[in-house]
């Protein structure tokens, strides 16, 4: 199978080169792939393409166009172009394939004209973390050199802990409530006979995020209550960050939900996340939030 068909068909991504697709709804959209797109902040028509600051957004695995928008306008407001890179069950289910996922990712950030001269920053929601340390695992020389120039990483409901937290946010995608603890047996029983092609890649993931992060500023939103996050494992990626040079910053609620930490707490995430970016050592407008 030729390269770049076996990169579509195993991710639904389009290589660097293809010309890029606008969608319907909206002039301020390219599509890379069904997965991947930009959106390009109507106030920013006017300026230099390379002096917009460009958000990579890694949203939870089956998020709606409907909240990810309260996202993109969160960034709109900061000045900020945002690039969305969906993920879906089977980077999860078979990492091998999350981790083409994610080197054909940075590949395009560093590739693709209108990404790469950007500054560029990162907010992942749940899963949205598992791809970015699958980026941290598949990055060569090159690839790290990119990912370095990340001057912003924001991480919220970061799925950490046992296999069972892993699980159970594969649980989450059911529909149906007594189906849940049946996937999360099943999920389980599937990572223990195939544990070399799933246990085992999930653990150089942890390990990669743990042991070699990139060096900026973060921000992690986490709470107490959360069956997907051990919010006691986010405190220690905090401490441990803090040993290795990073400066970070951790907002834990006693009481919110697994990626809804903006719908439940819309003021103070908006004041915290806003005082973040614009407290990095970057040209981001000051919000008019």
């Amino acid at each position: 199978m030729p390269p770049d068909l076996a990169m579509t068909t195993t991710s639904g991504y389009v290589p660097v080169g293809q010309a890029l697709t606008t969608s319907p709804l909206s002039p301020n959209v390219k599509k890379y792939s069904n997965t991947v797109s930009l959106y390009t902040n109507p106030s920013n028509s006017e300026s230099c393409l390379s002096s917009r600051p460009l958000l990579l957004f890694l949203p939870w695995l089956g998020s709606h166009a409907r909240s990810q928008e309260k996202y993109i306008q969160l960034y709109f407001k900061l000045g900020f172009d945002v690039l969305v890179a969906e993920s879906s069950l089977i980077h999860f289910l078979w990492p091998k394939t999350g981790l083409e996922y994610a080197g054909q990712l940075i590949d395009l950030l560093m590739g693709e004209k209108d990404l790469c001269s950007r500054r560029l920053y990162l907010h992942a929601v749940s899963i949205g973390g598992y791809i970015f340390a699958q980026m941290l695992v598949c990055s060569s020389k090159e690839q790290r050199d990119m990912l370095e120039m990340i001057h912003g990483q924001v991480f919220d409901s970061l799925v950490v802990g046992s296999m069972e937290k892993m699980a159970t946010g594969i649980a989450q995608t059911v529909g149906i409530p007594l189906l849940k603890s049946l996937v999360v047996r099943g999920s389980l029983l599937y990572f223990s006979l195939l544990k070399a092609q799933t246990a085992d890649y999930y653990e150089r993931g942890i390990q990669a995020f743990w042991d070699n992060p990139i060096n900026c500023p973060a921000l992690f939103f986490y709470c107490m209550n959360d069956t997907m996050s051990d919010h006691k494992e986010v405190d220690k990626i905090l401490q441990e960050w803090e040993k290795q040079g990073i400066k970070v910053q951790g907002k834990n609620w006693e009481n919110s939900v697994h990626a809804g930490h903006l719908r439940r707490h819309t003021e103070e995430y908006t004041n915290i996340l806003n005082s973040f970016l614009c407290g990095l050592e970057a040209n981001v407008p000051k919000s008019r939030l």
